[in-house]
C-alpha cells in the first residue's frame, strides 16, 4: 500500500517514520505514558521500538486498514521477522495512547 493513502494522519506518521528510520519522529507520536502491547504482553515502548524497529530495521508493510486508518494488517518486516502482523492504534487528542501489536 502506498503509505499517501493510510487515511490517519498521526498513524501515517508512524509508519512513515518506521520507514525512514526516524526514532524522534516515530515516538514523538505517542502520548506520554502511551501503553504497548505485543501479542497481548505489555512492553515498554521506548525500548520495544529500539528493539523490534530499529535496531532490527522493522518496516511494515500495510495490506489493509480498517477504523479510520487505525487498525492496519499487513507483514511486519526485520532481520528478525517477517510476519504477517496487525497493528491497533487508540489515540487521544491526536496522539497515540495505545498500540497494540501483534502476529496474525
Amino acid at each position: 500500500m502506498d503509505l499517501d493513502r493510510l487515511t490517519d494522519p498521526v498513524v501515517r506518521g508512524v509508519v512513515e517514520a518506521m520507514v525512514d528510520g526516524d526514532r524522534e519522529a516515530f515516538l514523538a507520536a505517542f502520548a506520554p505514558g502511551a501503553e504497548l502491547t505485543d501479542d497481548g504482553q505489555p512492553q515498554s515502548l521506548a525500548t520495544w521500538a529500539e528493539r523490534e524497529i530499529f535496531r532490527s530495521h522493522g518496516r511494515l508493510h500495510v495490506d489493509r486498514q480498517e477504523g479510520g486508518g487505525r487498525h492496519l494488517t499487513g507483514t511486519f518486516h526485520s532481520d528478525q521477522w517477517d510476519m504477517p502482523t496487525f497493528w491497533h492504534f487508540q489515540l487521544t487528542d491526536g496522539r497515540i495512547s495505545r498500540l497494540d501489536v501483534g502476529a496474525l
